[in-house]
């Protein structure tokens, strides 16, 4: 009979504790979801309460540039015939305006006799080119006694005579350009030139002649004619 009851008293024991842990899982089960129907309750009631703000975005437009425009005072006008000391005399057809890197200025569009040539020279580089007038009669006239006199030549190498009568030919002084052909100038019985001698006679020739031209009110053919007459009588 004792071993019966203590039979017994081990399967109650056993029954209490698998309800104890039913009971737990019950309440966990119940517990779990409550929590999660508050907290989506409360976050609904949040979310009703505060408005939504609307966002609107400022479309910022840019700013146009300003042009600078580069005033310089004109000192040519448009059929005006101007001395180029590199290319020699010309004549300004136009004055244009040209932008560039949002600058603006005006430019002279000049056309060359001798090289067949139109270049643009910007008004503020006028200057510094060496870019200006005809000479005019009086002045030029002293140059012709220059080409009276006799040639001037110094006992040094082609070569180095040749860099200094190209640097005298495009200084753009009048004076300079009629040593040159004073110099350099042969007549028929003469010794004969060297090609490049003829070359640098020729362009000093034309460059001299075409400013005399204009200057003196003739025609290139009759200013060539007079200034070969002055070369041949000394």
């Amino acid at each position: 009979m004792p071993l019966k009851k203590k039979v017994s008293s081990k399967k109650n024991i056993k029954k209490k504790t698998k309800k104890v842990k039913t009971a737990k899982k019950i309440l966990k089960k119940k517990s779990i979801p409550k929590k999660k129907q508050s907290v989506k309750k409360i976050a609904k009631k949040t979310v009703s309460k505060k408005p939504l703000k609307k966002v609107v975005k400022k479309i910022s437009t840019p700013k146009v540039p300003k042009i600078k425009k580069v005033i310089v005072p004109q000192e040519f006008k448009a059929g005006e015939n101007i001395v180029y000391p590199t290319h020699g005399v010309g004549r300004i057809l136009t004055i244009e305006k040209f932008q560039y890197d949002l600058v603006e200025e005006q430019l002279y569009v000049i056309q060359f006799f001798q090289d067949k040539l139109t270049i643009r020279v910007p008004f503020a580089k006028a200057k510094l080119i060496g870019l200006r007038n005809i000479t005019s009669k009086p002045s030029m006239t002293r140059t012709l006694s220059v080409l009276k006199q006799k040639p001037k030549i110094k006992k040094a190498m082609w070569s180095r005579r040749a860099q200094e009568y190209d640097q005298k030919i495009n200084s753009g002084d009048i004076k300079l350009l009629s040593e040159v052909v004073r110099d350099l100038f042969r007549k028929d019985d003469q010794t004969e030139q060297s090609y490049s001698e003829r070359q640098m006679f020729q362009v000093a020739f034309e460059r001299y002649t075409r400013e005399f031209a204009i200057s003196s009110g003739l025609k290139f053919e009759e200013a060539s004619t007079k200034v070969l007459d002055i070369l041949n009588k000394r």
